[in-house]
């Protein structure tokens, strides 16, 4: 989860509304090495197994 009141990180991830000047709601995995390995977006966003299975397919993998 991530605090973006300056709305940096919105806009560097490309989730930023412009017309709302929110951020869409959007679930990143990001594996140790920094590299994104799963986005959810959307109502999928709002519930967390689609990222807690892409979390867990990084631990099987290391």
């Amino acid at each position: 989860m991530l605090s973006d009141y300056k709305r940096e990180v919105m806009k560097q991830y490309g989730v930023l509304n412009e017309k709302a000047f929110l951020a869409n709601r959007t679930t990143f995995v990001i594996d140790t090495e920094g590299k994104i390995v799963s986005i959810e977006e959307g109502n999928s966003a709002i519930d967390p197994t689609g990222a807690v299975t892409a979390c867990s397919r990084l631990k099987h993998s290391n």
